[in-house]
């Protein structure tokens, strides 16, 4: 009996690990004629020291038993663990890329309506709303500081003898970027050039 319950556990343990939790079927109700009820049999005790030899037996394979599962699920739960995690990760940074192209699409749309001007200026302001919500924050480049092209796009070209070659005159364009601090649009600038 030892043995068939041992792999009668095993398999349920594999079972389990495999498919996940088994879910009881849907129980249907039958109806029965109603049966009178019969007094139970109630078996002869057995003798006492046939009983604590039983119950010491039990105990001693209940122990065993539980040690084979815990050397069978050991492994599975700690690599199951790590299979989550990695998981995890992977579907954040799928979903953070998918993110930044709905945030570079948005500031597409918001550049455009900032373009026309004038009845455009509230779609602006809304798009501006919707990409703070998305976690998309909005950064001027600063004035006399250097073009950096990671970050600026340079549109126009300014001629001043008194500021220093390659320093931000203007900005005419906001850039945004991510939390993270991926950028999804450049700031667009006019850059001094001397002549």
């Amino acid at each position: 009996m030892k043995t068939k319950t041992t792999k009668t556990i095993k398999s349920s343990a594999k079972s389990v690990v495999k498919n996940g939790p088994v879910k009881p079927a849907a129980k249907t109700v039958k109806k029965s004629p109603v049966k009178p009820v019969s007094k139970p049999k109630v078996a002869p005790t057995p003798p006492a020291t046939s009983t604590v030899a039983s119950v010491e037996s039990l105990r001693q394979e209940i122990t065993a038993l539980r040690t084979q599962i815990a050397k069978v699920l050991s492994p599975v739960a700690s690599g199951t663990i790590e299979e989550v995690d990695a998981l995890r990760r992977v579907l954040s940074d799928l979903m953070e890329a998918r993110m930044n192209d709905v945030i570079r699409e948005l500031v597409v749309i918001r550049n455009t309506a900032a373009s026309v001007g004038g009845e455009a200026r509230r779609v602006t302001e809304q798009m501006d709303t919707l990409l703070s919500d998305l976690g998309a924050m909005k950064f001027e480049a600063e004035r006399l500081e250097y073009v950096d092209p990671l970050i600026h796009t340079v549109t126009r070209e300014r001629s001043d003898a008194s500021l220093p070659d390659g320093v931000i005159v203007e900005t005419i364009r906001p850039g945004f970027h991510t939390g993270r601090g991926f950028v999804v649009a450049k700031a667009l600038v006019a850059m001094n050039r001397r002549s």
